[in-house]
């Protein structure tokens, strides 16, 4: 037991002399490692080149493709639907990507396809559908949005904003647009406007605990505490057991972690 004891108390002071030397050395803060949300801390290697529209982007009308093709295609989507359903997605995707070859005005297997792409992770084959389809539907929010997502994804900040906003110039009703259009800003070190962006959409969704804390943690990270405390307050009311909320108003209550505040409050 004493042994234990020993090891243990080797292990805390290993612990503390390696979060000293983060913070002094690295200028690492050993709080924001464990604490940060997934979505929120991204890095950003430069703006990246702003794409241009080809011809081959436009969807031509039903009126250009030989009605026999349109009438094998719209069986192929159902093939499609019907893979989808079962859960083959594989075949599904082959289906659609028939349909289109056949039908390369089929908007319903071009959508279809995209949210396949969007979903699995294949983000730049679902940014190159997305494109066509706004060019060709240009005031559709989700389609808007889902372009927006699909370019967040690859770090393609700078376009993505630019169709969040579009879709949020349509349609301002979605909370978790305003939330992903503040992680962008956050990402270009927008920080007010991502402050901005994560504040309206918890004001939306009052019992989203994920932006509020998300808020919160950008609060800190900029030093505004006070606000920072408000937040982390509001979440414990929702729920008093929330182990981030409690951990984020251990620290801003430790004068180790706040010594600034802990003078203003001695003072």
């Amino acid at each position: 037991m004493k042994d234990l004891v020993i090891i243990g108390g080797i292990l805390v002071l290993g612990l503390i002399f390696l979060r000293r030397y983060l913070e002094v050395e690295k200028g690492i803060k050993v709080f924001e490692l464990f604490f940060r949300p997934k979505n929120l801390f991204r890095h950003h290697g430069g703006p990246e080149k702003p794409s241009e529209v080809t011809v081959e982007e436009f969807i031509p009308s039903r009126e250009e493709v030989d009605e026999k093709n349109v009438a094998k295609a719209d069986s192929l989507v159902r093939k499609a639907e019907i893979a989808l359903k079962r859960g083959d997605d594989a075949e599904g995707k082959k289906a659609l990507i028939q349909a289109l070859a056949l039908d390369p005005s089929c908007i319903e297997a071009y959508k279809k396809l995209a949210f396949l792409y969007l979903r699995d992770g294949e983000f730049g084959k679902a940014e190159t559908v997305y494109k066509k389809l706004v060019v060709s539907i240009s005031d559709d929010p989700m389609m808007l949005s889902n372009l927006g997502l699909a370019l967040f994804s690859q770090d393609k900040l700078e376009e993505a904003k630019t169709y969040y906003k579009k879709a949020l110039e349509l349609d301002m009703e979605r909370p978790g647009r305003f939330f992903s259009l503040g992680q962008i800003h956050y990402a270009l070190e927008e920080f007010e406007d991502a402050a901005k962006m994560f504040r309206r959409a918890a004001d939306m969704d009052p019992g989203n605990i994920d932006y509020m804390l998300t808020l919160a943690h950008l609060y800190v990270e900029r030093e505004l505490v006070g606000e920072a405390r408000n937040l982390i307050d509001e979440v414990l009311n929702i729920d008093p057991e929330n182990e981030e909320a409690l951990a984020m108003k251990k620290m801003m209550d430790s004068p180790e972690e706040n010594p600034q505040e802990e003078k203003n409050r001695t003072a």
